[in-house]
């Protein structure tokens, strides 16, 4: 997700939180909206101190996340590796079927050999 859609959609649910809080109905007094809003705060800089601030901070700077980039080209690297090893399978298996075809080409041009060695020309 994109730093700006995801800052918006967070910035949306506080204020409509905050709303919710200090917009109340008329039955819950005063002294309940102030901890309800001191408790909403709370929980929000608890939230936002921990790994998913930590997170949206690193979107907002700008920067990747160099922990994943850096296994994901590991990762590619080693598949890189792995695909060029079974091209080169792929290759001498290749050689191998042609020159069995070959083998074969030949012995089914050959007349057959009949007894004592001799080929039967007839």
């Amino acid at each position: 997700m994109k730093p700006l859609p995801l800052l918006v959609i967070i910035l949306g649910a506080i204020l409509a939180a905050m709303g919710i809080i200090f917009n109340a109905p008329p039955y819950i007094e005063e002294p309940v909206r102030v901890m309800l809003g001191l408790g909403f705060a709370g929980a929000l800089t608890f939230i936002f101190r921990g790994p998913i601030g930590q997170a949206i901070a690193a979107q907002l700077k700008g920067e990747s996340g160099e922990g994943v980039d850096g296994r994901l080209l590991a990762q590619l690297d080693e598949m890189t590796a792995e695909l060029q090893a079974v091209r080169e399978d792929v290759g001498q298996l290749h050689e191998r079927l042609d020159f069995t075809e070959r083998l074969l080409t030949q012995q089914s041009t050959r007349a057959p050999v009949g007894p004592g060695g001799h080929r039967d020309d007839s």
